[in-house]
């Protein structure tokens, strides 16, 4: 279970009990740790405040601004999530605890500046209930909890199918660039053929935010081996060749070209734009960095160049949206441009039928933990992206 903390803040980890597991909290402030308990704030630090249908923000009643910790009573029989949120007429919100179990107590601490605020308690399936308004006294604090505006799905339609028009886009040139490897497979030019692979194999990397709307054809395309890339790679690099490749180049084009198909109606789900930003990333720290992924042509460090973009390609839709949240991605891109530089590093110039890739198993101990570490620093704002831009229900 974690915490997703907004800009500036690192992500802690939620304690839970069983009872509890569903807690998840969005600390925007991440000051602290939530914790969570099935007994209503048995041991649980704060100020007690209720969360229910009649009760919402009961037993919080203001204070002075600074730092201030809540202990949240779920008093509902079903799950309820809970903001705290100020009263102006497009509220900023400051915590998020999702689905807190019935009965259950979360603890999360916040910065507050003086100000009017709310507690908002939701149930599925239930209208919004807004808690009493009360007044933080006092001014302006120093670290004061970030704050966003919950997005809705509404919010993120436009982000997403803009992301598909461009991913629709890149399958038709994967498609070209297929049928381009099957000439070459055809003609016996294993170098053609090998380059035009790696040509494809990273455009087909780059779509990683869209792999929700691939289905089956994620699989016969660059899954278990026995069919797609991973398959033509093993016959270009292996005894095959290219004549051992074409039958499998083949089907690959089948399966590329049905894939543009589909992504003519990919139905994307708001949601994962910005969580697959940060996932491409964590696929690629448990995949690929991890030596799993790594075939016989050498160019693990090809992939993730490929995600690298493939994570941008979706944030470039979500600036917008991010900016006027007083989110420039300042941080992402920063930590994006050090991981890109650093896997550059291991690219250069090579004879024709050699790829210029580093083979993953040649970096050395020091060179794989530079690169691991520059891949930590891009997933923990990336974490920030998927939080902010995840799909609430709100008032």
């Amino acid at each position: 279970m974690k915490v997703h903390a907004a800009q500036g803040f690192r992500p802690a980890t939620v304690v839970a009990s069983a009872a509890a597991a569903a807690v998840v909290a969005m600390l925007l402030g991440g000051c602290s740790t939530p914790d969570a308990d099935a007994s209503p704030g048995a041991g649980i630090p704060g100020t007690p405040v209720e969360a229910g249908p009649d009760s919402c923000g009961h037993g919080w009643t203001g204070g002075a601004a600074g730092a201030q910790t809540f202990a949240v009573t779920n008093t509902a029989t079903t799950g309820m999530a809970v903001y705290l949120q100020d009263t102006r007429a497009t509220p900023r919100t400051y915590l998020v605890l999702d689905a807190i179990g019935a009965g259950a107590t979360a603890s999360a601490s916040v910065r507050l500046d003086g100000g009017s605020y709310r507690f908002v308690c939701l149930q599925a399936d239930e209208d919004p209930v807004l808690g009493p308004a009360v007044t933080v006294t006092g001014g302006k604090v120093d670290q004061a909890t970030p704050s966003i505006v919950l997005l809705s799905q509404n919010d993120l339609v436009a982000a997403t199918q803009a992301y598909s028009t461009w991913a629709l886009g890149r399958a038709r040139t994967l498609a070209e660039q297929v049928a381009t490897l099957d000439g070459d497979a055809a003609r016996g030019d294993l170098g053609a053929a090998r380059a035009d692979w790696l040509t494809a194999h990273t455009t087909y990397g780059t779509l990683g935010a869209a792999y929700g709307a691939f289905g089956d054809l994620g699989d016969a395309i660059d899954g278990s081996g026995t069919t797609g890339f991973r398959a033509v790679e093993a016959q270009l690099w292996g005894t095959g060749g290219t004549a051992g490749a074409r039958p499998l180049v083949q089907g690959l084009v089948t399966d590329t070209t049905a894939l543009v198909k589909q992504l003519q109606d990919p139905r994307m789900d708001p949601l994962e734009l910005g969580l697959r930003s940060h996932e491409i990333l964590e696929d690629v720290q448990r995949e690929t960095l991890s030596g799993r992924a790594d075939g016989p042509s050498g160019t693990t460090l090809a992939e993730v160049a490929a995600a690298v973009d493939g994570s941008r390609a979706a944030l470039v839709q979500l600036r917008p949206l991010l900016a006027a949240q007083g989110d420039d991605l300042a941080d992402v891109d920063a930590a994006l441009d050090a991981l890109a530089a650093e896997v550059a590093t291991f690219h250069h110039d090579a004879p024709a039928g050699q790829t210029g890739w580093t083979p993953w198993p040649a970096l050395t101990p020091a060179q794989r933990e530079l690169l691991n570490a520059r891949l930590d620093a891009a997933l923990e704002p990336l974490a920030r992206v998927a939080a902010t831009t995840e799909p609430r229900r709100h008032p």
